[in-house]
């Protein structure tokens, strides 16, 4: 199994999953660096988080002119891998106490800047503002309503021709009806860009989205 099937892959998590809730990831950044690291990435100790990890996709996909944004980058565990690769990295998350932890992980990356926002939406960005929108291990966490929110606001945000990539949680997979989808549920989710490709592992669908209107 990769580390996208060990890393927060829970056979049992059920509807009532904390993780889908604001107050866990409140909780999460207000306790220890071992708390707040075991809520976002079980399969990685303290130690392996602060050496920081790469991304699922295909590194070659980032250019030294782009701007990115890190969707829902809780402590930014990516964020010095692709910072160096690119102009901007921006990361977003809903906890301001994940923010806080974020920007002290990466204290000196200076093409760095962290946002919080409202969970659901993106609206501190103009449209067409991003060439890659990424998501890490994140859309397992979030109900139905705030995946279909998230997506489209990313193919908002991103320039025409932009790239989308995100992990996907597989209802064959995960037992958690307000967030695990099918392969035609996930292809749903991205009707709102020009295209998209799914591949797969045991626990996730792997979307690469391209912005633009759709065909």
């Amino acid at each position: 199994m990769g580390m996208a099937g060990r890393v927060l892959a829970r056979l049992g998590r059920g509807p009532r999953d904390r993780s889908l809730t604001r107050e866990y990831w409140e909780e999460a950044a207000g306790g220890s660096t071992e708390a707040a690291v075991h809520a976002i990435c079980d399969g990685f100790t303290p130690e392996q988080f602060s050496r920081g990890g790469g991304v699922h996709f295909d590194a070659s996909e980032l250019g030294p002119r782009m701007v990115v944004l890190d969707l829902a980058c809780g402590m930014g565990r990516t964020c010095r891998q692709v910072a160096e690769r690119v102009a901007e990295y921006h990361g977003v998350d809903f906890v301001p106490g994940m923010i806080a932890r974020a920007r002290e992980h990466n204290r000196g990356v200076r093409n760095a800047t962290f946002h919080v926002n409202d969970g659901r939406t993106l609206g501190m960005f103009a449209g067409g503002a991003f060439d890659v929108v990424y998501s890490e291990l994140a859309f397992q966490h979030m109900p139905r309503p705030v995946q279909r929110s998230y997506a489209a606001e990313a193919a908002r945000v991103l320039r025409e021709g932009g790239r989308f990539f995100a992990q996907l949680p597989r209802s064959d997979f995960y037992r958690g009806a307000e967030y695990a989808l099918t392969r035609g549920e996930a292809r749903s989710l991205l009707s709102g860009f020009r295209s998209a490709e799914l591949a797969e592992t045991e626990a996730y669908w792997l979307a690469r989205a391209v912005a633009g209107p759709p065909a």
